[in-house]
């Protein structure tokens, strides 16, 4: 049996956490990108985890680290995506389901992906309707992630991904267990990271420990 301690000294933010997944899985990303409006003060919205994946990402080329099948499957285009987490049920923000207040027009003008501004539309009115707008050169996502999966959601956003934060953990342990040399050298992480791999350490042959223990920390 592992370590029993228990961490009591920190906490990880749900939005931390979900960046660590995104991380591990290959994604460049900005925490809390913050859109402002076009007159005035004050903020339009913010994205929780904006990120983009690029098709031919390989962490240690040779042999490379398998990342997650969501994000393997799309081929050959970047990934990009627009993540909203929260700590219980997974959702969208409210305000980004309202046509009318351009929050998605906002965003995409911010990133600069896209030039044009009917793509722009077409990506949007893909994000309205099933969550997702794929082309030939790039794939647009909203992604949720929260402790459950939100049948609704589902039904009205047909391809939109939500994952549960027991699957995001998960996917930790197992990058961390499988490549456990190469990610023990890391003195650069974060403080969060650094938490991460500290209750990997207690717990490396219990997956259900590791889970447990960073849920009991997850704020």
């Amino acid at each position: 049996m592992g370590d029993k301690r228990v961490i009591n000294t920190e906490k990880i933010k749900a939005v931390d956490l979900a960046y660590w997944y995104f991380r591990l899985n290959g994604f460049l990303t900005i925490k809390n990108f913050v859109v402002h409006p076009d007159h005035g003060s004050g903020q339009k919205t913010d994205v929780d985890i904006l990120g983009v994946r690029f098709p031919y990402r390989a962490e240690l080329p040779t042999n490379p680290m398998k990342d997650n099948e969501i994000f393997t499957k799309i081929e050959s285009k970047p990934y990009i995506v627009l993540a909203e987490v929260t700590r219980p049920t997974c959702k969208i923000n409210e305000s980004w389901e309202k046509p009318k207040k351009e929050i998605y027009h906002s965003i995409l003008k911010a990133i600069g992906a896209f030039q044009q501004d009917d793509l722009i539309k077409k990506v949007t009115d893909g994000l309205y309707g099933d969550g997702v707008y794929e082309a030939e050169s790039y794939f647009v996502s909203l992604f949720c992630i929260g402790e459950q999966k939100d049948e609704e959601l589902d039904e009205k956003h047909k391809g939109i991904t939500q994952i549960t934060w027991s699957e995001v953990l998960t996917f930790i342990y197992n990058r961390f267990k499988n490549y456990k040399t190469v990610k023990s050298d890391h003195c650069q992480w974060d403080t969060e990271g650094q938490v991460l791999w500290e209750v990997f350490e207690m717990h490396r042959r219990e997956q259900e420990e590791f889970i447990a223990c960073i849920e009991r920390i997850l704020i």
